[in-house]
């Protein structure tokens, strides 16, 4: 277990970023945060049309809902119209999630953006006072 602790914790650790690569990994981040934002804002409209969708269909079905609760038509369509609001609901609580992992994901970057910076002006120190 020990063994395979380590051997993980050693690719890791060789994935990291070197200091020397700060400019093009600072590049990096900021194409991947400019594209969550913008899948970010795309998954926002989608859910909100759906949402707007599903509280229409469902208001349309209650207001003239007297006509049609009494058939199966009007059944079929309130169990419809239910099961729109529980997707739409669902989408809403995973976008709600998506957004909380863009911004855990965002100042994880920054931080680690801010340690490769201070590695690299200790390197630079370091061979500075040689």
């Amino acid at each position: 277990m020990v063994e395979r602790n380590e051997s993980v914790r050693d690719h890791l650790l060789a994935r990291l970023p070197q200091p020397e690569n700060l400019a093009a990994y600072r590049e990096e981040v900021a194409l991947m945060l400019a594209k969550n934002r913008k899948a970010f804002l795309r998954e926002k409209w989608v859910v909100c049309v759906q949402l707007l969708f599903a509280v229409a269909f469902m208001t349309y079905l209650l207001l003239g809902g007297d006509r049609l609760f009494g058939t199966p038509k009007g059944v079929w369509l309130g169990t419809l119209a239910l099961v729109l609001l529980l997707y739409a609901f669902v989408d809403v609580l995973k976008h709600f999630i998506n957004r909380s992992r863009v911004e855990i994901l965002k100042e994880v970057k920054q931080v680690q953006l801010q340690v490769l910076e201070l590695q690299a002006s200790l390197k630079a120190d370091g061979q500075n006072q040689r």
